[in-house]
């Protein structure tokens, strides 16, 4: 007796194989989130930028102290003298003025940190609905709103040094200005109070609305170009 095999399906049977175990200590690698570069290129960027103008800063003001000695030892009439520490670079970058010497009198004298001296009018301030307004804006369409005020500001003072509170700006928006940047109509009430600012008052909007590096590099400029205009008026 024979045998046929007819439509008969043979089926393969593969080998066990042994499972992969991963050790529980070791969790699974994460992609590094893109966002991470671009704020360490970010920060790389402001150092930078803070090295480049603390040279600068540093011959400017070698300059300057070189021309004050030579009018020193030429008996060159010195300014007016500075009723108080506050009031050095009055009224473009001085303190704000005194509450006690707007009464009457201050009894730290010369030694009060906040201006002596006449301001025209009450220091401009926003309300809360306009901080919050400024607040949730891009950063670089509020920076794009603040530059013709500083630009302004600059250009009228004539201060040895102000240029580069500018230029950092300037320097500012290009750096975050990478993707595109949006016009901002600067609303009435908001331009109103921008254009009666000081410089201090502009920067020190700059440094309360944004947080981070550039903050920091803006209120340290403001600080040595207060220390140079004390040098040269003393």
């Amino acid at each position: 007796m024979g045998f046929r095999y007819q439509m008969t399906f043979i089926d393969e049977v593969a080998e066990p194989t042994a499972e992969v175990i991963r050790a529980k200590s070791c969790p699974p690698a994460l992609k590094t989130p893109t966002f991470t570069k671009n704020a360490n290129n970010l920060g790389s960027m402001h150092e930078r930028k803070r090295l480049a103008l603390q040279v600068s800063k540093l011959e400017e003001r070698s300059q300057q102290l070189s021309i004050l000695r030579g009018q020193v030892e030429r008996g060159a009439p010195q300014g007016q003298a500075i009723p108080s520490l506050g009031s050095y670079g009055h009224p473009n970058i001085c303190r704000r003025p005194c509450i006690l010497m707007m009464r009457g009198t201050c009894q730290k004298g010369a030694d009060c940190g906040f201006c002596h001296l006449a301001h025209e009018a009450r220091v401009p301030s926003f309300d809360k609905q306009q901080r919050d307004f400024l607040k949730l804006l891009p950063p670089v369409t509020f920076l794009e709103m603040i530059l013709p005020y500083v630009r302004k500001t600059v250009e009228a003072s004539e201060l040895p040094g102000a240029c580069r509170v500018l230029q950092l700006l300037e320097s500012e928006i290009v750096v975050r200005a990478t993707g595109g940047t949006t016009v901002q109509r600067t609303p009435r009430k908001i331009r109103y109070v921008l254009e009666r600012m000081s410089l201090a008052n502009l920067v020190s909007l700059i440094c309360s609305t944004l947080r981070g590096n550039f903050s920091k590099l803006m209120s340290i400029e403001l600080k040595d170009l207060r220390e140079t205009t004390k040098i040269l008026e003393f």
